[in-house]
């Protein structure tokens, strides 16, 4: 189902908040468009930006939102008891895919092609035969030295590919899914000729002066659009679901709630998918700075405020495994995730998801007070699994956190899929955690 077919029938309020996430997927085509994404819709509803290195003056009730380094956004609602803890739901603006090296033009037998380096963990061999284009942040000159401009860029257009090679080169080993290899065998084709310089492309698009042009942070994203398919209509497709279906569940959830006595945040962050250690990353000290400053801001001493970092909760949201039916070996033989059938807590004996017998209560009960299905995920015993924001931001500020996540098939394919009537329940379970005293 097309999104222009959703945009010309009356819709209900479910059906908006789907047009609402497809158009949302479409539009964060890198990281810093994700961050963008969610920036117009909280200004939309009210939220006023803050900057980080600067003094606040905040007001209960009042709605805030920052931007660190064009790719990590922070948004909340001040609470009506400046003492009360903190509800937050975490997710993060990055995905997998590929980013675009310095002096990235190659010439070879007449093609021209970029080189690039993988980001994060992509299944390599879905990025074939697709039709690409590049986004990202560009700095150009700027007053000064140390304050060069920023502009977000992205060549709308259907750009480049990366051909496959044909069956009838390929060995034995590469028909058996041998992983390609990304320096080889994973740079796309842009055109034809002799040479090719990027920052013409920037300049074309961004109508800058070439000298002015200083350095810039880009990726590959595929042009295909999200859709709703399915016999009933039941699932939705797109690149980026992971993690971008939690972003905009939080966001979504976040401009819902009520207020309450407690300040309800909304935090994505950047850079999850390579290990969080950037400034704008989960395991970086900026969170627990921002939490501090708005507790300070509200006229509390430092007491005040560990004994609100202690009396806080956190989702730490990110997508889970589906049970996928052509595989059925590779699921856990008693906690089998099925898509549209809600909302999944993932557990780990070795930590890697930060959930525990607390949080999982806590978060069973608001469930049942919103007639909410929760589902459970674990690795297989023997398969190690992969790893969140939540037990990095329970180790560095204390708070604690549980880790969950809507069922999908797909995970870090350039093609996800997910199910339509999860992401709703998701949007009301975070709801009722924001709005739970």
């Amino acid at each position: 189902m097309e999104k222009e077919y959703l945009e010309e029938i009356e819709l209900s309020e479910e059906d908006e908040i789907i047009l609402d996430l497809l158009d949302y997927l479409d539009d964060s085509v890198s990281m810093y468009h994700s961050t963008l994404a969610t920036k117009e819709r909280l200004e939309e509803n009210g939220f006023k930006e803050l900057k980080l290195e600067e003094n606040w003056e905040l007001k209960s009730g009042d709605k805030y939102y920052l931007i660190v380094n064009n790719s990590t956004v922070i948004a909340f609602v001040v609470g009506k008891d400046k003492k009360s803890g903190f509800r937050i739901v975490g997710a993060h603006t990055d995905s997998p895919t590929f980013k675009i090296k310095e002096n990235p033009t190659i010439k070879k037998e007449g093609y021209l092609q970029l080189n690039t380096e993988v980001y994060g963990g992509p299944l390599l061999n879905t990025w074939y035969d697709r039709p690409l284009s590049i986004a990202g942040r560009v700095f150009i000159k700027g007053e000064s030295a140390h304050k060069p401009r920023v502009e977000l860029f992205n060549v709308d257009e259907d750009l480049l590919t990366i051909p496959s090679l044909a069956i009838h080169m390929q060995s034995m080993e590469e028909r058996k899914g041998q992983a390609p290899n990304p320096q080889n065998h994973l740079l796309p084709i842009l055109g034809l000729g002799d040479d090719f310089d990027i920052n013409d492309l920037i300049t074309e698009y961004l109508d800058v002066n070439k000298e002015d042009i200083l350095c810039h942070d880009l990726f590959l994203y595929n042009r295909e659009p999200a859709n709703i398919f399915g016999n009933n209509a039941e699932f939705f497709q797109s690149g980026k679901i992971d993690n971008l279906g939690m972003m905009h569940a939080g966001l979504t959830a976040l401009l819902q709630a009520e207020e309450s006595d407690n300040t309800q945040i909304f935090v994505g962050f950047d850079n999850e998918e390579i290990g969080s250690s950037t400034l704008q990353g989960a395991a970086s000290a900026m969170f627990r700075d921002v939490l501090k400053k708005i507790s300070l801001s509200l006229g509390n001493e430092e007491v005040d405020f560990i004994n609100q970092i202690y009396e806080s909760y956190m989702i730490s949201a990110d997508q889970a495994h589906a049970i996928h039916p052509n595989y059925l070996e590779k699921s856990d033989p008693t906690n089998k995730p099925k898509l549209n059938q809600g909302p999944v807590i993932k557990d780990s004996a070795r930590k890697s998801y930060a959930t525990d017998g607390f949080g999982r209560a806590v978060l069973e009960g608001i469930a049942k007070e919103n007639d909410i299905s929760l589902q459970y995920f674990h690795n297989r015993s023997d398969m190690r699994g992969g790893s969140t924001i939540g037990a990095i931001i329970e180790t560095n500020t204390g708070i604690r956190n549980i880790d969950i996540g809507n069922p999908m098939l797909a995970m870090h394919s350039a093609r996800e899929m997910a199910g339509i009537q999860d992401q709703i329940d998701m949007i009301k379970l975070m709801k009722g955690f924001f709005e739970a005293e």
